[in-house]
């Protein structure tokens, strides 16, 4: 059975006096940390909100990841890198989105890495 790794990784505090961060802001933060090429521009317009060495990044909060899969794995099509999605875990979801993304990535075998941030 395929199954992939996925990476956790705790941000806090996101953004000092607030009670949330965008998704700009964890991107910017959680790139910047990788060592990453924030909005990069693909030879078709679109933009990767996180380039790195080795993956495509689409960050997006936890309810969109039907969408990431879509977009990382064009990034990686377009960019030459593996696909990944910055998945940001909301702490007040009351939904198991993760269980969601994960379930459809193992029964396809996508190639396609996850890495989690939580929200506070």
């Amino acid at each position: 059975m395929f199954k992939k790794l996925l990476t956790l990784i705790f941000l806090s505090p996101l953004v000092a006096g607030e009670d949330y961060a965008s998704e700009y802001e964890i991107n910017q933060k959680w790139c910047s940390k990788m060592k990453g090429e924030q909005q990069f521009r693909t030879k078709d317009g679109t933009y990767v909100d996180c380039l790195t060495e080795e993956f495509a990044i689409e960050t997006d909060y936890d309810y969109n990841w039907k969408e990431g899969i879509g977009q990382a794995l064009h990034y990686a099509e377009t960019t030459n890198k593996k696909a990944a999605i910055l998945f940001i875990k909301r702490q007040k979801s009351n939904k198991d989105y993760l269980s969601e993304l994960n379930r459809v990535i193992n029964k396809f075998e996508l190639p396609l890495e996850v890495f989690i941030v939580e929200d506070y």
